[in-house]
């Protein structure tokens, strides 16, 4: 861990990228804040963290509930003092035909995935900007930029959050706060696996590139480090950002189809 941010918190960190990213910059010095739903998760993460040297501070919190989504932040700052990095991490995804999906859910998503987000986002980075110093790290997701069939709400969601935070990182660019946006395309974790569960493959899982959270966590730093704008990872799926029409029309041709229920 080569950031000299005393403390760092990851959201969604009991499993996934979070974990990782966790994983990845836990040290000797290190300030850790863990957050996601699942206590028991984060206990057994906290004490493999505590052993590589870290400081932890667990807390629990649903982002879907609006009391809970920047509550753990002040919490947070109490016992570790002023957030330095943040990574919002934590999000769910939906596949599943668009016209099938259930407003509840649907809107359980853009809260979890933009809303809660935006308002991490506009509680610590005042602070930062006052400072002219720290991070913001926002996970969207491939998705932002290539729409796939049966993630329209993921999709939607993920699009949102990513301009927001692109938008944001222009409006901070002179104030000692980077803004950093991460797009992971398919990576191996368990909601990727659940993902390719609910799709027609038709073979393509086998073709596509698909990389780690291990590997996603160390280009994450990084570009910590280099004040980069954006990762996107596996690199080969730049193209959807600097080729967007091309990238749209390869994965209108070739992306599977959500399974019918």
């Amino acid at each position: 861990m080569a950031i000299a941010s005393p403390h760092i918190a990851v959201t969604g960190a009991s499993a996934g990228i979070g974990m990782a990213l966790a994983r990845h910059f836990a040290g000797p010095g290190v300030k850790l804040t863990i957050v996601a739903r699942r206590l028991a998760e984060l206990d057994t993460l906290a004490a493999e963290l505590r052993g590589k040297g870290a400081e932890v501070f667990v807390q629990t919190a649903d982002m879907a509930d609006p009391e809970q989504m920047t509550a753990w932040v002040v919490a947070a700052e109490a016992a570790l003092g002023p957030i330095d990095t943040c990574i919002i991490n934590a999000g769910i995804q939906i596949v599943s035909e668009a016209l099938a999906v259930s407003n509840a859910d649907a809107e359980r998503l853009l809260a979890i995935n933009i809303i809660a987000p935006q308002r991490i986002a506009r509680l610590v980075g005042p602070a930062m900007k006052a400072r002219g110093d720290g991070t913001l790290v926002v996970v969207a997701s491939l998705a932002a930029m290539s729409m796939v069939p049966g993630m329209a709400d993921y999709s939607a969601s993920k699009a949102a959050v990513s301009a927001w935070f692109e938008t944001l990182r222009m409006e901070l660019k002179s104030s000692g706060v980077h803004v950093l946006t991460v797009y992971p395309g398919p990576v191996r974790t368990a909601m990727e696996a659940a993902a390719w569960e609910k799709l027609d493959a038709t073979g393509c899982q086998k073709r596509l590139p698909v990389g780690t959270p291990e590997e996603l966590a160390r280009l994450v730093e990084t570009a910590i480090q280099k004040k980069k704008a954006r990762v996107i990872y596996p690199a080969v799926y730049s193209v959807s950002h600097h080729l967007r029409s091309v990238s749209q029309w390869v994965t209108e041709r070739f992306a599977p189809k959500p399974t019918k229920d």
